[in-house]
């Protein structure tokens, strides 16, 4: 008996077979490849001069208690998420967009968010705590390089005032204080000093030594009680000082970095063309499959 080709198992799918088919149509692959590749480099090309980005980075500080004793970690701002959305809302991003002459509708899909640091991590698990993080705000879409500069400067400056409420008013309460100190330590300095003057006006005069001492009296008891009253003066504003610079510095939000637009990259181009060609190598196979599927499909007898 003649050798028979061994039967093929029902349901059996051989790799080689797709590939051959797909090879028969080789053309319309290289042409969804190459039509992919044509697109994404015309639109590249014609938006280059005009797509630009900018990134800002914002610290969003370390609040302490009035007393300075102790850390405020569960404040609003320790949720990054709070920050995001705050960013985000549609009355910040108008804002930002009235700065930028941008117009706001547009904006919103071209703008990014992101936290990182600090409370971040605590964060994606729904815990508060651990400080505040890096808010980083990206725009990047098709305008000047000094608008999308501006939209990111705008939206990083509007997050450092939200989160600087509690430090502003921090800040010019010890601010006062140590203005109030100030002026306290430099009237008792006055009040040394006209002594001072007084007692060298009375040792250089002719009186007799009895009368020098009576009137020196009352001018060696201001020296005694300025000199009282600066002591304990001198260390409270030494500390304010101290606390006003930690609010200012450390418990205060304030930019890491500001943003500086820029024009974007050719690597982001070129990535751009080795996915389009993937993507039409992919769509092609596909098309290709699906023609000589169509073509060597049996046809149906006419009637007769």
């Amino acid at each position: 008996m003649p050798d028979t080709p061994p039967v093929q198992p029902a349901g059996e799918v051989r790799v080689t077979e797709y590939f051959r088919r797909a090879m028969r149509r080789w053309y319309v692959i290289v042409f969804t490849v190459v039509a992919a590749v044509l697109l994404v480099f015309l639109h590249g090309v014609s938006g280059a001069t005009k797509t630009s980005a900018a990134t800002a980075s914002v610290y969003l500080g370390q609040p302490f208690t009035p007393t300075g004793s102790a850390i405020l970690n569960s404040t609003p701002l320790s949720n990054p998420s709070i920050s995001i959305q705050y960013v985000t809302a549609p009355e910040q991003i108008a804002a930002a967009a009235k700065a930028a002459g941008i117009d706001h509708r547009s904006l919103r899909k071209h703008v990014s968010v992101i936290a990182s640091g600090g409370a971040a991590a605590a964060a994606s698990k729904a815990v508060t705590g651990g400080g505040p993080p890096t808010i980083t705000i990206t725009t990047e879409g098709p305008w000047t390089r000094l608008k999308v500069q501006t939209v990111s400067n705008t939206l990083a400056q509007s997050l450092i005032n939200y989160a600087n409420r509690y430090t502003t008013r921090k800040t010019n309460l010890i601010a006062t204080r140590v203005k109030q100190e100030q002026a306290q330590m430099k009237a008792f300095q006055d009040i040394q000093a006209r002594a001072r003057k007084s007692i060298a006006s009375i040792d250089s005069s002719s009186a007799d030594a009895l009368s020098k001492v009576a009137a020196e009296s009352p001018f060696v008891n201001d020296l005694t009680t300025a000199a009282t009253q600066i002591a304990p003066l001198a260390e409270n504003l030494g500390n304010d000082q101290i606390a006003l610079a930690a609010t200012k510095d450390i418990e205060s939000a304030q930019f890491i970095n500001r943003a500086a637009g820029h024009a974007v990259t050719a690597t982001t181009r070129r990535n751009s063309l080795i996915i389009a060609a993937m993507v039409g190598l992919i769509v092609g196979t596909g098309l290709a499959l699906a023609w000589e599927a169509l073509a060597t499909r049996p046809r149906r007898e006419q009637p007769a």
